[in-house]
């Protein structure tokens, strides 16, 4: 008498695999929307505290070299402009002439390039809207709100408010309490 042993196969079948595929196709569709939102609203954050810390460092540059430090629009990373956007990228110099534009014997501190597309970034002050300066004694020129928005999602907006003493906080809210619009 000869015995068979019977061989038991481990594995998965193929409507198992497919059924499988479906059900993690189904929670890849529901999770990446969710999961872009986060990154756009990362995104946005970091930004934010990146600006947040700019403005820190060029108050203290003011009160550290006795000089009044100034951050303006700029295209180029080496002229002021009056005729673009802050999302367009901005310089903070060293303004030594007190002309509210880089000199050939002024120092440029940093170079913000252009924000991406989708970021929306501008500024309103009691005076120009143009530039922000702080002075040696770490005073800012004006009292005024830095917009930061998410096209994407404007109820993300968040602002940066800096009062004529030179202190910068973080807010949801224009200095006047208003509600951010993004344009």
């Amino acid at each position: 008498m000869i015995a068979y042993q019977s061989k038991k196969f481990h594995g998965f079948t193929l409507i198992e695999l497919i059924i499988t595929i479906v059900i993690t196709g189904i929670l890849f569709s529901v999770a990446i929307p969710s999961f872009s939102h986060i990154l756009a609203q990362n995104q946005q954050t970091s930004l934010l505290y990146t600006i947040f810390a700019q403005l820190n460092f060029a108050r203290y540059e003011a009160i550290k070299t006795n000089q009044q430090i100034m951050l303006c629009k700029s295209i180029d990373g080496k002229l002021c402009v009056t005729t673009t956007l802050w999302s367009d990228g901005w310089l903070i110099f060293a303004d030594t002439d007190n002309n509210k534009k880089v000199s050939s014997n002024e120092s440029i501190l940093y170079i913000q390039q252009s924000l991406p597309d989708n970021i929306f970034f501008d500024y309103k002050g009691s005076g120009s809207s143009n530039y922000f300066r702080y002075f040696p004694n770490g005073r800012g020129s004006s009292n005024g709100t830095f917009t930061l928005c998410n096209h994407s999602d404007e109820k993300m907006a968040r602002s940066i408010i800096v009062s004529r003493s030179g202190r910068a906080r973080i807010d949801n809210k224009k200095g006047s309490g208003e509600a951010l619009t993004c344009s």
